[in-house]
């Protein structure tokens, strides 16, 4: 194949007093390609970042793949060729991608530039390694780094123990899974009926669940930072058991796919009247064939207390999203016409929605980086598309414009009569501002400012 090398002698990976000189970098890719039977076209390198942060030469490789309209292999050392930190080498392989090339490392052992990035770049400072140095020699020895999984305790020795009222109630979940034939719903469902309480006095949820029958503590294996080692505590369930759960839980599992839904307008602000917890947006795709045999499809959406999807208690209390949304915005309409929303005297009140939706906005951007976390892992391992991860940094991009203050909330005066004209971000930033709750009953939703 038709290869370009690429390198960076500034690279995370370049040590001191063992940094490689562009020659060496060279004649390393010169080597990679005479052993995999590729061609050496040519070799970019860059000794360090322009003034704006830019690297020349990458800038130069990405052009030249564009302009020759070939398919080429871009050969690296590894992932801290593409940017010191897992975001920066995302998206520089996205790019790459896109110019129509694909991106390996000349690491033989890891191949992939995600999974090395992951590897290479999961820590960046002098204190974090240290840190993680210290514990991965303690999870060398199969000793517990934290808070112990439900079952199990910490021993005087560091060794996990296991608690027996705790363990019992693991082997009813695997049970009630892999015998009975129960889905995560229903356990969940079944444990809250029964009231079986968590470690912490809660009712348990689908997540804690499926956390549960996925960790391979409970066959006494220990894991973390890559390392596994079985039989480093005693097991409460079977080997054979926890195998069954795991075949069941794949057999379920949904395709991988690119989820393009559009975000929820009421989303944190909208509360069930009967249990006060949130109500969430869900989406439904069903399909069908009517009666002439053709395959109709359909999305629906709509607003659904979160305590009955996710803890099956409370009742199935759901709304139109259409509905709920029309509710509300005429309820926000009137009470700026008629000045309870940002009446006289508001002031202090205005300063602070400011902040309040400024609260709203680092939570976002909270979120949309652990979900480009998740997406990153999920690409590198295969389990999804590099849409996803696109998708991802797409959203990343959006959270840190609206927490900087790129989405701004048009004030109330102009609320009423722009409402109609205003795009998505300015609608939900404005009621995230200015709206309290929206508290929802069956019949009724009533906003409170």
């Amino acid at each position: 194949m038709r290869a370009l090398g690429y390198f960076r002698l500034d690279a995370e990976t370049q040590a001191e007093g063992a940094r490689k000189t562009a020659e060496e970098f060279e004649a390393e890719f010169a080597e990679y390609c005479y052993l995999n039977l590729h061609q050496d076209i040519e070799t970019f390198g860059d000794a360090a970042p322009s003034d704006d942060g830019s690297y020349e030469q990458y800038g130069r490789l990405v052009e030249y793949i564009k302009e020759s309209g070939s398919n080429f292999l871009v050969a690296i050392p590894d992932a801290s060729h593409l940017g010191s930190d897992v975001e920066t080498v995302a998206r520089s392989f996205l790019e790459v991608e896109a110019a129509g090339a694909k991106v390996t490392c000349q690491d033989l052992d890891m191949p992939d530039p995600l999974q090395s990035a992951l590897t290479v770049l999961g820590v960046s400072d002098d204190r974090s390694s240290k840190i993680r140095e210290s514990m991965q020699s303690r999870a060398i020895m199969g000793k517990s780094l934290g808070r112990a999984a439900y079952g199990y305790r910490n021993g005087d020795d560091g060794a996990l123990v296991a608690v027996e009222d705790e363990a019992e109630v693991v082997r009813l979940i695997f049970e009630l899974y892999t015998k009975e034939g129960m889905g995560i719903r229903r356990i969940v469902q079944h444990l809250n009926d029964r009231d079986i309480r968590t470690r912490r006095g809660g009712r348990w949820s689908v997540v804690t669940i499926h956390e549960i029958l996925k960790n391979p503590v409970y066959i006494g294996t220990y894991t973390r930072f890559g390392l596994r080692l079985p039989r480093a505590h005693e097991a409460i369930i079977s080997a054979d058991t926890y195998r069954a759960a795991r075949d069941i839980v794949r057999e379920r599992r949904p395709r991988e796919r690119m989820s393009r839904a559009e975000p929820y307008l009421l989303s944190g602000i909208v509360f069930c009247e009967y249990c006060g917890n949130k109500m969430m947006g869900v989406t439904r795709r069903q399909q069908w064939k009517n009666k002439d045999g053709e395959r109709v499809r359909n999305t629906y959406r709509y607003y659904q207390c979160q305590s009955r999807n996710n803890q099956s208690v409370c009742g199935y209390h759901t709304w139109r999203e259409s509905e709920l949304e029309e509710a509300v915005v005429a309820q926000v309409r009137s009470a700026i016409e008629s000045e309870a929303l940002g009446g006289n005297g508001r002031g202090s009140a205005e300063g602070k929605a400011s902040e309040t939706l400024s609260e709203m906005h680092k939570e976002e951007l909270r979120n949309a980086e652990r979900r480009f976390i998740q997406a990153m892992k999920k690409t590198a391992s295969g389990a999804a598309d590099t849409d996803l991860l696109q998708s991802a940094l797409d959203g990343l991009d959006r959270a840190r414009a609206r927490a900087s203050g790129a989405a701004s909330s048009p004030d109330v005066s102009a609320g009423a009569a722009a409402w109609d004209y205003l795009g998505f971000d300015q609608k939900r930033d404005f009621l995230l501002a200015h709206v309290s709750r929206v508290e929802v009953s069956d019949q009724a939703a009533r906003v409170i400012v």
